[in-house]
């Protein structure tokens, strides 16, 4: 696949990251209203599972999860920017975990605090964020950071995968999608999530059987998408209330919406039924059985 179109991509990711801020302010972007699509007005639900109790992505019940593999201290609760600055912005030159991190956190304070943002938000989720933003980043503008990140995302997306110099057009984001299978790279993933439902692209298989023969068939994206999240928050953490990775989910596009105190957890249990949300574990389970298995074939080469 032509470079141009690859780091094109990359860089379509990295919008699609900062969206999100201006959905929840709309003093900077200039979007119709977005409305919260949550079912019901009442007190949010449980999560389906606790953020930090289990240490799979997927329980024993077959539920998708947003628990923690091993987060190796790349997020904690409690957690603002200079926290993750001072323990992971040294390590962003080799750690693809710790880069992708703090191109996150960068992002959320690459802009202002509007002063007035409680007067001019349009929506709780907005409101949330805004709460969120304004303790996180402490009146600190990161812009300059963010764009070192952004251009380190890229430098590092090219070494990882400098062997596609030499793949056809015709591969097109297949690649992307099939990174994920031998890459447990957070960007990598990032970027087959934001490419599964993009108008003009082909489709990803994955998960295909799982929605064969049900009425879910048309949100076999969103499934692929969500199922990539939850492996996200396994590697790294953040999921949980009010932490870095949830606040990106709750107004990053599709714009779910969110409460304070709510998990990624919590957003799932909203946004989906009990049987997407068995979809979504196969598709979780299907990615990590497939890695294992390419690793253990590369060690029996050895």
């Amino acid at each position: 696949m032509p470079w141009l179109l690859a780091l094109c991509f990359v860089c379509l990711a990295i919008v699609f990251r900062l969206a999100g801020q201006a959905v929840a302010d709309p003093v900077r972007g200039a979007l119709a209203p977005v409305v919260d699509s949550r079912r019901g007005s009442g007190e949010a639900k449980r999560p389906i599972v606790s953020a930090r109790r289990h240490v799979a992505p997927l329980s024993a019940r077959g539920h998708a999860s947003s628990g923690s593999i091993n987060p190796d201290g790349y997020l904690i609760p409690g957690d603002d920017f200079s926290a993750i600055e001072r323990r992971l912005a040294e390590r962003v030159t080799y750690d693809d975990r710790a880069l992708f991190v703090m191109l996150n956190a960068a992002g959320s304070c690459s802009t202002p605090v509007k002063p007035d943002w409680r007067t001019n938000s349009r929506t709780e989720s907005g409101r949330t964020f805004l709460a969120w933003k304004e303790w996180f980043c402490h009146g600190r503008t990161t812009a300059n950071e963010f764009h070192a990140y952004a251009a380190m995302t890229l430098e590092s997306f090219k070494t990882r995968h400098e062997d596609w110099n030499d793949k056809d057009d015709d591969d097109g984001n297949r690649l992307v999608f099939e990174a994920v299978f031998s890459s447990d790279s957070p960007e990598d993933m990032s970027l087959a999530g934001d490419l599964v439902d993009l108008p003009g692209l082909g489709r990803w298989a994955l998960g295909a059987e799982d929605v064969e023969g049900t009425a879910h068939a048309a949100r076999l994206p969103r499934y692929q998408q969500v199922a990539l999240e939850g492996l996200q928050c396994s590697q790294l953490g953040g999921c949980g209330p009010n932490d870095l990775l949830t606040m990106w989910l709750c107004v990053r596009p599709p714009a779910l919406g969110c409460r304070v105190g709510e998990s990624v957890d919590d957003m799932w249990a909203t946004e989906f039924a009990p049987d997407e949300i068995a979809i979504i574990a196969r598709i979780q389970q299907r990615i990590l059985d497939e890695r294992a298995r390419r690793i253990a074939s590369s060690s029996s080469k050895d």
